[in-house]
């Protein structure tokens, strides 16, 4: 068999082909030889327990190799799998080091995460998978103790010569493009989009260069700072006598300078064009604040990506480009610049953690409307059902990842639901089981913050939050995913699946339904007309969404009825009482939806009603009607006015008069207190 490896790797050594993925499978010193003889004076990164963890992948992003030698036995990360399959250069191996097939199972952990499990409790079916996967897909070579088998993948298709600085006509064309919308007309963005590997950042990168040798100031964003790391590394190659420093260039007069999304937002610095690159792992609420903010923009995002969802951004944010900049503008670069064309390793990882399109499943016209629950195993003995089940999450989450789809096939305690009619698939939740027997010992040090329990989000969040053991005792189903094809949507199904999914839990005898969620209104509106009450808010910001995580809980049995309620309370009066500080910055329609569910209506009393009458006709100060207006802000019929946002940052969030004007473009206080009385007088009629 060695004679056959040795053979194969001589060829590969005097032609020219594809990049691909070798699997060596064998007792752990024999594989580790061979993988050594195998990448001696290359280039090689080790991916092992020993030398650089797998964990730690995303310190190599933007690196290349001859060789990627990857240790299975040291954690299995799909995140990373897929990631540092793209440092393998054009003509390099990926090299998957593993145990023999008897022993995969045993010897091969699954890495944990986020909404994690503890590798014991670890189920194995993704591991299975990958396994299924690398025997059945021709381009993968295997060698073992006992057998080789595999041939190299020779090139067809070879790129063109570029005139330099380009690497592709494609890229020249993308930063052509770039150069129309910072000199063209206004409020025509470009979407550029591409898989990994195509240049699309270092595009930007040269257009920026470009540009700043004409003076102009370029902002560039991203979900993260080292996202753009080739963008300035390759703005920095084409220019002389630079100033560099981390997230800044300078040459001369112009520059290129990192602005962090939330910044950007808050701040609103001028510049001469914006850069968004990684756009589909920011939120659509971020973008379209982007967008409306800046009149010329570029917004970059990867279409299979490890960090963020470009079909979510398909569907999501283009049909808001669509309505409010008709003329924006799109292009796709297709051709890959650090592997050649038809590239088998970038195919495999596409194929086996679902990042293509999935395929059709037939119609079964006998079949009524059912939410149906799936084991791991029923899921991956039936791929095309899962690969619709992970697409569906995929489009519907901006944030959903391969190790998405490795927790799903992993997670044990995660319920996999689907929504099918007539055998098509209509929706799909991803459910957690939490709190409850397994955390019965350990509940007084959870409540104070002594302990912290992998996957129980909800119970020990909740119990911290009141200091009450009990709250972590309970037993939760916390809906980690719900989503609906886009056809099916607005028909009430979401709201169905609720309902069964809280008869389920019912007959389970789970105490309550949960939820966490990036605040939203029409997220807040779903969950509450589902039946869900907020009970807690994160004071910070989530740093991938920039929005707060709000808890929800739909109590089911006595003793959570009993809690939910001791919870709102408490958030209630938190809630109030963090509007001028840490909720001062939350947006104004959000916190005047919260602030009507929370806080009960206050009673007009006479004094009130009377301070209000003479303000609306102007001879009652603005000063003087912080205590009036908030009673008249609880009302429910209140808020719709427009002048209710002004009420809402004046009198809740403590905005000085200065910034209110600033914020909603009012000439200053006479102007302020004409809109605040238009809104009394519509207020004050409503609530009579």
């Amino acid at each position: 068999m060695q004679n056959a490896f040795q053979s194969w790797l001589n060829e590969r050594q005097q032609g020219q082909f594809h990049r691909q993925l070798l699997l060596i499978q064998g007792t752990p010193d024999w594989v580790c030889q061979q993988a050594q003889t195998l990448t001696h004076g290359s280039e090689t990164l080790w991916i092992s327990e020993e030398q650089v963890p797998c964990k730690a992948y995303r310190q190599q992003l933007g690196r290349e190799w001859d060789c990627l030698v990857y240790d299975l036995r040291s954690g299995v990360s799909a995140n990373a799998l897929v990631a540092l399959s793209g440092t393998v250069r054009r003509g390099g191996l990926m090299v998957l080091l593993a145990p023999p097939i008897e022993h995969w199972q045993q010897d091969l952990p699954s890495l944990p995460g986020k909404q994690s499990f503890g590798t014991e409790k670890c189920t194995g079916v993704f591991n299975q998978w990958l396994l299924e996967k690398l025997q059945s897909a021709s381009g993968v070579v295997i060698y073992n103790q006992q057998s080789f088998r595999g041939e190299n993948m020779p090139v067809l298709t070879r790129p063109k010569d570029v005139p330099t600085p380009y690497a592709s006509h494609e890229q020249a064309m993308a930063v052509q493009a770039i150069h129309k919308v910072a000199s063209g007309h206004r409020h025509r963005p470009l979407v550029l989009t591409a898989d990994r590997g195509r240049g699309k950042t270092s595009a930007l990168g040269i257009a920026a260069a470009q540009l700043m040798a004409q003076d102009k100031q370029i902002l560039i964003t991203a979900p993260h700072l080292d996202a753009t790391d080739q963008a300035f590394n390759h703005a920095q190659q084409q220019l002389t006598d630079v100033q560099r420093e981390k997230g800044y260039l300078k040459a001369q007069q112009g520059c290129l300078k990192f602005v962090p999304v939330d910044v950007l937002i808050r701040e609103k610095p001028r510049t001469d064009l914006l850069l968004v690159d990684e756009a589909a792992a920011i939120p659509a609420p971020l973008l379209k604040s982007l967008l409306n903010q800046y009149s010329r923009v570029v917004f970059s995002s990867t279409v299979h990506g490890y960090e963020g969802s470009g079909r979510g951004f398909e569907i999501r944010f283009k049909p808001y480009l669509e309505a409010h900049r008709p003329q924006w503008q799109s292009l796709h670069i297709s051709e890959p610049l650090r592997w050649y064309q038809d590239d088998p390793l970038e195919q495999f990882w596409f194929d086996t953690l679902l990042m293509q399109d999935a395929p059709a499943r037939p119609s079964m016209s006998d079949q009524p409307l059912c939410l149906q629950q799936h084991s791991k195993a029923q899921l991956a003995a039936n791929p095309v059902l899962l690969h619709q089940i992970f697409e569906l999450l995929v489009n519907a989450h901006y944030q959903t990842s391969p190790d998405d789809l490795q927790r799903m096939l992993d997670a044990p305690d995660m319920h996999i639901y689907s929504l099918q009619k007539q055998g098509q698939l209509l929706g799909a939740m991803l459910v957690m089981v939490e709190g409850g027997s397994p955390l019965s010992s350990l509940v007084d040090a959870i409540s104070l913050g002594q302990r912290r329990v992998q996957g129980h989000l909800l119970a020990q969040n909740l119990s911290a939050y009141l200091g009450e053991p009990a709250l972590a005792a309970l037993s939760y189903w916390r809906i980690v995913r719900i989503a609906l094809q886009a056809n099916s949507r607005r028909q009430g199904l979401g709201l169905w699946m609720l309902n069964e999914l809280a008869t389920a839990a019912k007959t389970n005898g789970i105490d309550a339904l949960g939820t966490s969620y990036g605040l939203s209104n029409e997220l807040l509106r779903f969950w509450q007309k589902a039946g869900f009450m907020p009970v807690r808010l994160g004071h910070k910001q989530d740093a991938a969404s920039g929005e707060h995580s709000l808890l929800m809980l739909q109590a089911l049995s006595e003793p959570a009825k009993q809690a939910q309620q001791q919870l709102t309370s408490y958030f209630s009066q938190e809630f109030q009482y963090l509007l001028p500080s840490t909720f001062a910055q939350l947006h104004a329609p959000l916190l005047l939806q919260l602030f009507g569910i929370l806080c009960q209506p206050q009673i007009l009393g006479h004094n009130d009603r009377r301070l209000l009458i003479a303000f609306s006709s102007g001879t009652q100060p603005l000063e003087n009607l912080h205590l009036a207006m908030r009673k008249l802000l609880s009302q429910p019929k209140c808020k719709v006015h427009p002048g209710a946002e002004l009420a809402c940052r004046y009198v809740l969030q403590g905005w000085s008069i200065a910034s209110i004007c600033a914020e909603y473009n009012v000439a200053g206080k006479r102007q302020l207190s004409e809109q605040l009385r238009d809104w009394v007088i519509v207020a004050l009629d409503e609530a009579l």
